[in-house]
């Protein structure tokens, strides 16, 4: 009989954990969305504010194993990327600390740190770990523990603008889900993804000031 690899192994961990990390999603998403009414309640009709919640996929949660060390606290890559075959016992999906995501969407960005304020009420104690492009913030993020009974997945919530939020979901899916058949593709699109949140910044920095300025006209 053929031996069980260490990815074998890891997919049963996941499908066996996923009712849990479902469920963990949609309760952080609810949790998360009665947070923020006191904002959405308020929006005004150029406003939005969405929440979206996800579990990571099975191939990406082993991917990640394989390429980050799972003992390193700092997350740094493991040399070589791949598994030691000799430490099975290391690998497990529940050293991953995003296996649970919800991601607030807000337009404009002043409404990021309106509900970064609602949600650090909510969640305390979970740690900061903020998205930078350079010296810019681009995303609040958020890192702590959800689950039920013994097992209690990593999760993370983030809050971004809805422009950069949703040209991520387009770069997700075109460049990283697509990395194995485009090897060396990410590096050289780095610095167009940078120029890409910077005009969105850019974007919504003078929507903004045109938008005090048409208040001002008109008061």
């Amino acid at each position: 009989m053929t031996p069980r690899t260490i990815e074998d192994r890891l997919r049963e961990q996941y499908f066996t954990f996923l009712p849990g990390m479902t469920r963990a999603a949609e309760y952080l998403k609810t949790r998360i969305e009665y947070s923020l009414l006191p904002i959405s309640r308020q929006l005004e009709s150029h406003e939005n504010l969405v929440v979206k919640a996800r579990v990571k996929e099975c191939g990406s949660a082993i991917d990640k194993l394989r390429k980050y060390n799972p003992n390193d606290p700092q997350g740094r890559r493991n040399p070589g990327g791949v598994f030691d075959r000799d430490r099975p016992e290391q690998y497990s999906l529940l050293t991953l600390r995003d296996m649970v995501g919800v991601r607030v969407l807000v337009f404009p960005s002043k409404r990021a740190i309106e509900a970064d304020s609602l949600l650090r009420l909510e969640f305390g104690d979970w740690l900061a770990d903020p998205l930078f492009d350079g010296d810019q913030r681009l995303a609040f993020k958020y890192q702590g523990r959800y689950g039920e009974s013994n097992e209690t997945f990593g999760c993370e919530y983030q809050i971004v603008s809805t422009l950069i939020g949703l040209f991520w979901e387009v770069e997700h899916a075109a460049i990283y889900k697509q990395s194995p058949n485009f090897k060396g593709l990410m590096p050289v699109m780095q610095e167009q993804t940078s120029a890409v949140n910077r005009a969105l910044i850019n974007f919504e920095d003078e929507f903004e000031r045109q938008l005090l300025l048409a208040e001002h006209a008109s008061s």
